[in-house]
């Protein structure tokens, strides 16, 4: 995780952003490109140099960007934003042992149902670890209870696998009886 946050929690930098104007913009040297790549283990466990993708972020970058976009997509209920973030054949796993979930249209259609059954919750990512194909995201499911007074809260843990810029796979990891406990027993 590299990069500074801004004040809505986006990271990067300015030219990876696209907020630097075009006549600011110079080529960089090969030299000047080379610094910028990112080591990495290939397969054959040697260290091998990652090259910035086409957004000026590097793999590691763009598994975290993926999986803070997933989860603001899912906050702002935009299935086109969401399904955006995925690989046409991704699967999904509510629990790792579940059933998977597939295509990625079918994916949206399943957090299509989710979030109409907590209307006025939201999901806020609280951490990323990422390597430059996958990526652990620590988020936060929260929603008002008016009968309680107080805000419903589940933190949960999704692990993602990415291929060519797009999530392929998705498996969460949380506690399914505190979270009918918080969430449905509570009320």
């Amino acid at each position: 995780m590299s990069g500074s946050a801004d004040s809505a929690g986006n990271r990067g930098s300015a030219a990876a952003s696209g907020s630097v104007a075009a006549s600011e913009a110079t080529p960089e040297s090969p030299r000047d490109q080379s610094s910028r790549e990112s080591p990495s283990i290939g397969s054959s466990g040697r260290i091998r140099q990652s090259v910035p993708s086409a957004s000026g972020l590097s793999p590691v970058e763009v598994v975290e960007a993926l999986g803070r976009e997933f989860f603001a997509a899912l906050d702002a209920r935009d299935p086109r934003r969401l399904r955006h973030t995925m690989a046409a054949n991704a699967t999904f796993r509510a629990h790792p042992h579940s059933a998977p979930i597939r295509p990625a249209d079918e994916i949206v259609a399943y957090f299509g149902t989710v979030v109409s059954s907590y209307p006025n919750a939201h999901w806020d990512v609280t951490d990323v670890i990422a390597t430059p194909d996958r990526g652990a995201v620590q988020f936060v499911i929260r929603e008002y209870s008016a009968r309680q007074g107080r805000e419903l809260i589940s933190e949960q843990v999704a692990i993602i696998r990415i291929s060519q810029g797009k999530i392929v796979s998705m498996v969460g990891y949380y506690d399914s009886a505190e979270f009918q406990r918080v969430f449905w027993e509570g009320e």
